[in-house]
């Protein structure tokens, strides 16, 4: 498997029609380990080629990974079921490093299994979701995410049924990383969550129709809106409440390569008129008399 970031002509995932994707809502609770593995077996019962779990439900972690990691499971599951998994956690680079909250010393991360149960790649959180709810600037100083290790780069992931990508929570609220993701192959964008508010189907449905891409969403089980689409105007598989849930739907990725080759929006792109979108614009500075409390909603 490979991250470049310009994908390849593998003819062999190209000739893949269908793809069944799986997605699990979960609760952070003493039994999300044994949730996570029943929906990976339920996904591998289905001969599903994907699940995807949310942000943070597997901890803390470290790479390589050790047999006595909790995580460890989920690659032995992945194995077991001849399944791609994308889960989320903390990846420390030393350990006790999230714990005692050293500053660049842990990165909120995505891990990608393969199908044998090993690493096939990692995406680290870009934007971090930091300062009074809902993440009004300025952050607070002992924010994990503030102090955590951004990531650096937009990975694609060539599967054997695809190219993916991965958005963890807050790098969805920008239309940047869906668009760079697209631009550099991704049929099929996984975004994370860890929140206690339900994801936002209006920007799920604008990330497909702007993008060409077909989208599975996840939360942790306090939060909500678990889903799998592949249409800008219609969710296929929806989760609309709190809990431990699990969905699997169908891509047809016949049709979504087909709207790729032929979309205009592709074909049209003016990359030399969008040069102001890479500079910093301070346009808070026109409001800088203002009060520096959010104004209630």
């Amino acid at each position: 498997m490979s991250s470049n970031q310009e994908i390849s002509k593998n003819k062999e995932y190209l000739e893949r029609d269908i793809v069944k994707i799986a997605a699990g809502q979960v609760n952070q609770d003493e039994h999300k380990y044994e949730v996570m593995l029943a929906y990976i077996d339920s996904a591998g019962a289905e001969e599903a080629d994907l699940i995807v779990l949310p942000e943070y439900i597997a901890g803390v972690f470290s790479i390589p990974l050790k047999e006595s990691d909790p995580i460890s499971q989920i690659a032995k599951a992945a194995q077991k079921n001849n399944i791609y998994v994308i889960v989320g956690g903390w990846e420390e680079f030393e350990e006790g490093a999230f714990k005692s909250k050293k500053k660049g010393g842990f990165s909120n991360t995505a891990l990608l299994f393969d199908r044998k149960g090993e690493i096939a790649g990692k995406y680290s959180k870009m934007h971090p979701a930091v300062g009074k709810a809902p993440h009004w600037w300025p952050p607070l100083p002992d924010q994990s995410e503030w102090i955590m290790k951004a990531g650096e780069d937009f990975p694609v992931f060539e599967l054997d049924f695809g190219c993916v990508g991965i958005m963890i929570c807050y790098d969805g609220y920008f239309p940047e990383p869906a668009e760079i993701l697209s631009l550099h192959g991704a049929e099929i964008v996984a975004w994370i969550n860890a929140r206690g508010g339900s994801i936002e189907k209006h920007l799920v449905q604008s990330d497909i129709q702007r993008n060409y891409i077909a989208m599975v969403a996840t939360n942790l089980g306090h939060g909500a809106g678990t889903l799998i689409a592949q249409n800008s105007h219609k969710i296929e598989s929806y989760v609309d409440s709190t809990g431990n849930h699990y969905i699997s739907h169908d891509i047809n990725m016949k049709k979504l390569r087909e709207r790729r080759a032929h979309s205009r929006v592709h074909h049209q792109r003016r990359p030399d008129l969008y040069e102001s979108i890479t500079i910093e614009h301070p346009i808070w500075e026109v409001y800088s008399s203002e009060s520096a409390d959010p104004v209630p909603e």
